[in-house]
């Protein structure tokens, strides 16, 4: 883990563009197929091998309380997942006793989905991102402005949470730092959360207009979806999900 001074130095020294990711960025990976996004799978393939290369372009930063809330909430998203594939293959049954109801067999027996494997692969996935990120240590005065929020019901703390506070005031910290210390290259901040972050729920690339100030005076660009934030860096092509 890094300070966020540290963090800022090293932003500098890398000349690597900054794509600071909330946690539902993350646990969206698992539960790509029940929520029809299996489309994230390859993004989210394109990133991690981005990142692999010899010289990496960009970097992903999240904070200390990200990775607690991974911790926290991986089990109960795949277990969401594990339960939309039994459905699925109970579906699959249904439809095939269906046919048989009249008379008319299908030519192969009802496969099953239910196989443990791929919620553990989407996992891996995901823990092998969050392996690559820089680590924003706790930082008290983030912390300070962020209960600002709450007491002030300032997005995203208008319906009084602090977590997507936190996490945005260290990643508008970050940004201010770096950009100061002389870090010249792009700086994205992505979250999924459209109820608290983005302008309307289909406007993802558009954060809401009680934010812009804010983002605006950190120079910290919102997107409110990944692939979106790979195709403005150029690691996904125009033409990609």
């Amino acid at each position: 883990m890094r300070t966020i001074a540290e963090a800022a130095a090293d932003l500098v020294g890398s000349g690597r563009r900054v794509l600071c990711l909330d946690t539902c960025v993350f646990l969206d990976i698992i539960t790509t197929g029940n929520r029809g996004q299996v489309d994230l799978i390859g993004v989210n393939r394109s990133l991690l091998k981005a990142l692999l290369t010899t010289s990496p372009s960009a970097q992903i930063v999240v904070t200390e309380l990200i990775i607690h809330e991974w911790g926290q909430r991986k089990d109960e998203v795949r277990d969401e997942a594990r339960k939309w594939l039994v459905e699925t293959d109970r579906h699959i049954e249904q439809i095939h006793e269906a046919w048989s109801q009249l008379d008319q067999r299908l030519p192969n027996h009802p496969p099953k989905y239910h196989d443990p494997r791929l919620i553990d692969e989407l996992t891996n996935l995901a823990q092998a991102l969050l392996d690559q990120a820089l680590v924003l240590k706790e930082d008290i005065e983030c912390v300070m402005r962020a209960l600002g929020r709450v007491k002030a019901k300032k997005r995203p703390s208008h319906n009084k949470q602090i977590k997507d506070s936190l996490h945005l005031e260290h990643f508008l910290e970050l940004s201010r730092q770096a950009r100061d210390a002389g870090h010249n290259k792009e700086r994205i901040f992505v979250s999924t959360n459209s109820s608290d972050f983005w302008e309307n729920k289909t406007t993802p690339e558009r954060a809401h207009a009680d934010l812009v100030d804010d983002l605006n005076s950190a120079d910290l660009l919102f997107l409110g979806k990944l692939p979106i934030a790979l195709r403005h860096l150029g690691i996904l092509g125009l033409g990609s999900p």
